[in-house]
């Protein structure tokens, strides 16, 4: 496959159509985005280390390996069969059994590397990861779970009566180690690598070692193929996996997640294996709790699936930047109601417990997009009085988003010359007003990749707000001055209300709370504001509203926090 084939199967259709508007192929600076997915380079994976000062003889090792030129298979093999021999299983008839799919290897020169250490709870997977190219583990977005976290996510199973566990992305097997009272008979698992297999199989081996079976790990495409096990129709008690993330896959054929996000098809199939009753726990990219393409994940957990947990962690994979969670599920045939509770559980950075809480799952449906909000039974209550008194909201008013120039280096100067204006960008957008402008364009609206209506920016009276940010920020403007795309515009239509009035509204700290509460994003998004409720007033606090926000705009603190007791009386809720 082409690079330039590589990135449109693995880049979003907006961002080519955005290239495809700059007239780009891919290989500029735009490539930018792409860069991981095409890189060359390994990443240690420092949070698959079950003990930290092996990091330099496991770097060592690697480095060692490469400069032999030795394949990654002839690599693994090779140590797996060297621990196999240590643990003293190599020659029974099972493990021979289990090794004999491999034989081509038996022929290999044997391997005469640095020594390597024996307090690692997989040491096999640990080594494949680190030959793993960067650009192959972001396309296939393919990560292997730590041990405390795979520990986490299945401890408490009872496999007292038999009960059978599947991970359909099983990779080096990270879940099938960390079980506590199963057979190898009870454990299922699959993974298209095939090195990921081997290692699976190698590392079952090695933890039931005086034990006779046979592995029931597969190498095969779960969601394209079917195996051994598929094809009896069984299902499972335990369903639990780190699926692939990012990966996306076109096919949408009868699902009913139509999101294209490679989990959410792991996730649809493997529930349809889980048994009445059984438990299905994926890790999952923390943007599924409130990110809008996710919508159709979430309502599917919600009608149908139990949700018994959510476990937040403060980490992220080597090379990923997206904090990761968990969602613990059970096939359930009860009935459910929003009053029933979830445990919500928060990891710090050394897998300790660092708080535990139980939510109303009423907080699932606060949204349009039914963002899975995890508020306290306090701040709840707060929310709904809010959504409870709103009666209008900004669906009817006119949006624009900031400037796109396409070169800013090109059209921006830091001076202000001749037949040059003023425009801003979010960082000089403060609450109510706008800082001094840094930058000056000679506008020219034909000359820009991306332009609002020319009476948007040229309005009488205008609300512009940051569009990246953790709150809410506007500022009103009677310039008619231009913005740049970190910024967008509003021009409010609600019944009762001017201008100032509303910009009053969206500065509080009521407003505030409820945006963090409900979509929780750093982006301000267009979608969300039209979801916000503004109550309706009398003429007399409007003209009330109005008055204050021309004092805050004259540089009056005091009237700020008289519009934020001011609104919150209004919700009839205390100051948020």
């Amino acid at each position: 496959m082409k690079d330039n084939d590589i990135i449109r199967h693995t880049i979003s259709e907006a961002t080519t159509r955005n290239w495809k508007r700059l007239h780009s192929d891919g290989s500029g600076r735009l490539m930018s985005r792409a860069n991981k997915q095409l890189s060359t380079k390994t990443i240690l994976p420092v949070e698959y280390f079950s003990n930290k000062a092996n990091i330099a003889d496991i770097q060592r090792f690697v480095n060692f390996c490469k400069e032999q030129n030795y394949k990654v298979e002839e690599v693994i093999y090779s140590v797996g069969v060297k621990l196999l021999k240590e643990a003293g299983i190599l020659e029974k008839p099972h493990v021979a059994a289990a090794l004999k799919p491999l034989t081509p290897l038996m022929d290999l020169k044997p391997l005469v590397p640095p020594p390597l250490p024996k307090d690692e709870n997989d040491l096999l997977g640990l080594l494949y990861q680190c030959f793993l190219l960067e650009g192959e583990k972001n396309r296939k977005g393919s990560y292997y779970t730590p041990y405390e976290v795979a520990r986490n996510m299945t401890k408490g199973l009872d496999f007292s009566k038999n009960q059978t566990f599947f991970d359909p992305c099983c990779g080096s097997g990270a879940f099938l180690l960390a079980l506590e009272g199963a057979s190898p008979k009870q454990i299922f698992g699959c993974d298209n690598d095939s090195v990921a297999v081997m290692i699976a199989k190698i590392n079952l081996l090695l933890k039931y070692k005086t034990e006779v079976f046979e592995s029931q790990i597969f190498y095969c495409d779960y969601l394209k193929q079917s195996f051994k096990y598929n094809e009896t129709n069984i299902s499972y008690d335990y369903i639990v996996s780190n699926p692939p993330w990012g990966a996306v896959i076109f096919d949408e054929k009868g699902n009913q997640i139509t999101t294209r996000e490679s989990f959410s098809f792991f996730f649809e199939k493997a529930f349809s294996q889980l048994k009445n009753d059984g438990l299905i726990r994926f890790l999952l990219p923390e943007s599924v709790l409130n990110v809008r393409t996710h919508k159709k994940f979430r309502q599917f957990l919600l009608e149908n699936t139990d949700i018994q947990s959510i476990t937040l962690y403060d980490s992220a994979f080597s090379g990923v930047q997206t904090k990761y969670i968990d969602i613990e599920s059970r096939r359930t045939r009860h009935a459910l109601s929003q009053q029933d509770e979830i445990r919500i559980t928060s990891w710090d950075k050394a897998c300790l417990i660092r708080n535990e809480k139980n939510i109303k799952k009423a907080c699932f449906h606060l949204t349009n997009n039914l963002n899975f909000n995890l508020l306290s039974d306090s701040d709840l209550k707060k929310v709904q009085k809010i959504l409870s008194i709103g009666k209008y909201t900004l669906k009817d008013s006119i949006w624009g988003l900031g400037i796109v120039t396409g070169d800013n280096k090109k059209h921006l100067k830091t001076k202000q010359g001749r037949g040059f204006e003023p425009i801003y960008t979010g960082k000089e957008i403060d609450a109510y007003g706008l800082k001094a402008p840094k930058y000056f364009i000679k506008y020219k609206r034909t000359g820009y990749q991306q332009v609002a209506k020319d009476e948007i920016y040229r309005a009488d009276e205008k609300l512009v707000y940051k569009f990246i940010s953790k709150n809410l920020v506007f500022a009103y403007d009677d310039t008619q001055s231009l913005v740049l795309n970190s910024a967008n515009v509003l021009i409010p239509r609600i019944p009762g209300m001017s201008v100032k009035t509303v910009l009053a509204f969206l500065n509080s700290s009521t407003f505030k709370f409820l945006y963090k509460s409900l979509f929780g994003e750093i982006k301000i998004l267009k979608g969300n504001l039209m979801e916000l409720p503004f109550p309706e007033i009398s003429a007399d606090t409007d003209k009330r509203l109005t008055q204050l926000v021309d004092e805050v705009l004259k540089g009056d603190v005091v009237a700020m926090k008289i519009i934020d007791n001011e609104v919150a009386k209004l919700f009839e809720i205390p100051r948020a």
